[in-house]
C-alpha cells in the first residue's frame, strides 16, 4: 500500500517524539534486585534500584500483608527469580504486579508486623536502595520459656567501659607549643586524670590505650577499644595553628562522609567482615546487605557520639573557652569504629600563649578532666547501655512497690503485673516463692 506522507506536519512528529519520551520516562526506574537479611524479631528487605525514585509503604489486614509501591518503575525480569528465595519466617511470600504508576510488591505475612521504610543513597558500586523493615518480636511461645534469660538481663550489672586514648606519644610528640609544651605529655596527663575520675564513679570502667610515653598506630587505638568491648572511645588531643590568636577547646565526632569511606574500607577487607556490628555478624551476608547493616549501625553510632559530645561540651564550657559551641564532625581515623561511639576532644591550642600556660598547669588539666567525666556520666545516665549497672539502677528506680495481702501468691502477683516469677524473685532477692502478708515487693517495669 502506498502512503502519502506529504500531509504529516512537524507538529505530528513533535507529539510523537514527546509521547515516546514521556512513555519511556514513565518507567525509567528499574528494580534490579531484592535481598533479605534476618535477625531475631526482625526481617529487612533491600530493593536495589538503578535510579532514585519515590515509594509508598502501607499495611493491610485479613490476611496480613505489607504493600510497597515503587513509583515509575519496572521489575527486572532477570531478578524475578530472587522472589522464590525471599520467603522466610514471618515473610511467607512476595508477589508483584506492574501497574500504570510503577511496580507494586505485596509481602504476605504469617502475622502482624510493624513496618517502616527508608531510602538509602547510592554508595560505591551500589545504586539507590529502598529498605523495608518488618519488626515482629519474639513468638509468644518463646516468651514463655525465656524468664531465665529475662532474669539474667535484669541482673546484669556490668560497668560502662570507656576507653581513653591519649593522642600521639613516643616518637610522635604531636604539636609543640609555647613554653615548649608537648601535646603528647599534656593529653596523657589529662587522660590519666579522666581515668581516675571515671573509676571513682560507680558503674564506670576506664581503660587507657597508653599509660606511658609510647607510640600506637591509629588503628591499634581503635582495636584496644574493640577488644575491651568499649561503650565509648574518647581520643584526647591539643591543637596548634599558624596564628597564635587561635584558641578554644572543641569536641568532634565522625562525619557522614567519613562514615561512607570507612564503610567501604571495612567491607573491602575480608577479615573485617567477620566482626560483629551491633551484634550482627557480617560474614554470612553478601556485600549489599553487609553494607546496609553496617550503614545502619554507623548511623546509630554517630548519633550517639553526637549526643555524648554535646553533653561533654556543655560541661567543658564551665571550665574552658570553647572554640566551637557545637560538636563538629570530620573523618578522623581514630573515630572510625562502626560499632563504638567515639569522640575526639581538642583541649585547646598550644600555639596560643594563654592556653599553652593553662594546659601546662596540672590543676587546670585536672579541672578539665573532671568536666569531661561529668559530661560522660551525665550522658550515660540518660541513656545507659543494656546490661549495665546504670541500666539496672534505672529499671530499679522505675519499679513500683506492691504490698502483699492475704491470699496473694508470688505467681499471681507476677501475672497481675506482667512480669515473670523468676524476674520477680531476682529483683527482690527471694530464694523461693515464700512471701508473707505485709511484705513489700519491688515490681520491675515490664
Amino acid at each position: 500500500m502506498n502512503v502519502n506522507f506529504s500531509f504529516v506536519t512537524p507538529y505530528f512528529f513533535f507529539v510523537f517524539i514527546v509521547g515516546f519520551l514521556f512513555g519511556e520516562k514513565a518507567f525509567a526506574v528499574e528494580v534490579v534486585d531484592i535481598r533479605i537479611a534476618q535477625q531475631e524479631g526482625e526481617t529487612r528487605l533491600v530493593f536495589e534500584l538503578d535510579k532514585s525514585t519515590e515509594h509508598r509503604l502501607f499495611s493491610l489486614s485479613n490476611p496480613d500483608r505489607v504493600v510497597l509501591d515503587v513509583t515509575g518503575s519496572t521489575f527486572s525480569s532477570a531478578s524475578q527469580e530472587a522472589l522464590k528465595k525471599l520467603p522466610s519466617g514471618v515473610l511467607q511470600r512476595v508477589r508483584f504486579a506492574q501497574r500504570d504508576s510503577g511496580v507494586r510488591f505485596v509481602l504476605d505475612l504469617a502475622k502482624k508486623v510493624k513496618s517502616k521504610s527508608s531510602t538509602l543513597s547510592a554508595s560505591g558500586k551500589f545504586g539507590p536502595r529502598i529498605l523495608v523493615e518488618l519488626e515482629y518480636g519474639a513468638d509468644k511461645a518463646k516468651e514463655v520459656s525465656v524468664p531465665k534469660n529475662l532474669a539474667a538481663i535484669s541482673n546484669s550489672k556490668r560497668d560502662v567501659v570507656v576507653v581513653i586514648d591519649a593522642g600521639h606519644g613516643g616518637k610522635d610528640p604531636g604539636a609543640i607549643g609555647k613554653y615548649k609544651v608537648r601535646e603528647k605529655d599534656i593529653v596523657l596527663s589529662i587522660a590519666k586524670e579522666l581515668a581516675k575520675d571515671l573509676a571513682s564513679i560507680e558503674g564506670f570502667k576506664p581503660v587507657l590505650t597508653r599509660s606511658s610515653d609510647v607510640y600506637l598506630p591509629l588503628r591499634q587505638r581503635s582495636q584496644v577499644a574493640r577488644s575491651s568491648n568499649a561503650d565509648l572511645l574518647i581520643s584526647i588531643h591539643a591543637d596548634a595553628f599558624t596564628k597564635s590568636s587561635a584558641r578554644g577547646a572543641s569536641v568532634w565526632a565522625l562525619s557522614l562522609s567519613g562514615k561512607t569511606s570507612e564503610m567501604g574500607r571495612w567491607l573491602a577487607e575480608q577479615e573485617k567482615s567477620a566482626e560483629l556490628v551491633g551484634g550482627i555478624s557480617l560474614d554470612d551476608k553478601d556485600q549489599l546487605l553487609a553494607e546496609v547493616l553496617l550503614d545502619m549501625s554507623m548511623n546509630s553510632t554517630i548519633q550517639f557520639s553526637l549526643d555524648i559530645g554535646t553533653s561533654v561540651l556543655s560541661k567543658m564550657d564551665n571550665v574552658v573557652k570553647l572554640h566551637k559551641n557545637t560538636v563538629q564532625q570530620a573523618g578522623f581515623v581514630v573515630l572510625k569504629s562502626p560499632d563504638i561511639p567515639s569522640i575526639l576532644i581538642e583541649t585547646g591550642f598550644v600555639s596560643n600563649a594563654t592556653e599553652a600556660k593553662n594546659l601546662g598547669s596540672y590543676a587546670y588539666r585536672k579541672k578539665l578532666a573532671a568536666a569531661i567525666a561529668k559530661g560522660v556520666e551525665s550522658s550515660f545516665l540518660k541513656n545507659p547501655p543494656d546490661g549495665t549497672l546504670l541500666a539496672w539502677k534505672q529499671n530499679r528506680s522505675r519499679s513500683k512497690v506492691y504490698v502483699v495481702s492475704k491470699g496473694d501468691t508470688l505467681s499471681e502477683i507476677a501475672k497481675k503485673n506482667s512480669v515473670s516469677v523468676s524476674r520477680l524473685r531476682s529483683v527482690n532477692s527471694l530464694k523461693d516463692d515464700v512471701i508473707w502478708i505485709g511484705q513489700k515487693l519491688r515490681i520491675p517495669s515490664s
